[in-house]
């Protein structure tokens, strides 16, 4: 990606998995500076990370949350109340859930942002990015179409956040998707796609996708 965003920000990604990767990877080239959360820096993802881009930093989550203005949070689900309890004070700071409960029982499932947001006390919390694989974050292109983001969450100063992480992402449209109360709405979009994508077994690259009339 030869983008270069018109505003470089200091971005934190708590998470070691293929999304965190593909994220860390495309804001980096958008010039962003990136700050990978990690509890171990002996993840193969460090290296690669580091190596490829100069301005990807590895550190712990503590460190990560304290060196960023905005933190994406890209854990297991399981691993979401335990990240948010590191973060320290970030109240002032926008904090993006990015996690999926596709894989969760029902009996298990966690409202994620509502937890973030509770933990963390930040009125800036939203959720984005949990309907689609992670393979659109590279080439979010289908044809001649490019995809669309949803967020959720009661913070503006978030959603406008989210729009210029979007546009880095080559992202065409981010549509507002309401307040929290929509948030599990939200996680059974991402059942949806999962279970066309994998159960169904139509593949990873797919998308939903806002047509126009």
């Amino acid at each position: 990606m030869s983008y270069k965003s018109f505003v470089s920000m200091n971005i934190a990604i708590m998470g070691a998995g293929k999304q965190s990767e593909r994220l860390a990877r495309s804001l980096a080239s958008a010039g962003h500076e990136l700050f990978m959360g990690l509890k171990n820096y002996a993840n193969p993802i460090s290296y690669y990370l580091r190596d490829d881009y100069d301005n990807i930093n590895i550190t712990s989550v503590e460190q990560a949350a304290a060196m960023a203005d905005i933190i994406l949070i890209a854990t297991p689900l399981d691993e979401v109340r335990r990240t948010a309890y590191l973060l320290d004070d970030v109240r002032r700071k926008v904090v993006i859930d990015i996690t999926s409960s596709v894989s969760v029982k029902a009996e298990d499932y966690l409202n994620s942002l509502n937890a973030i947001r509770s933990i963390t006390g930040s009125p800036h919390v939203v959720k984005c990015l949990n309907c689609k694989g992670y393979e659109n974050l590279i080439s979010p292109l289908f044809g001649n179409k490019k995809i669309d983001m949803l967020v959720v969450g009661e913070s503006k100063k978030s959603k406008e956040i989210v729009k210029i992480i979007a546009k880095d992402l080559d992202m065409e449209n981010v549509y507002d998707f309401g307040n929290n109360d929509t948030t599990i709405l939200m996680d059974e979009m991402a059942k949806c796609w999962h279970n066309v994508a994998v159960r169904q077994k139509m593949g990873r690259k797919i998308t939903f996708k806002v047509d126009k009339l």
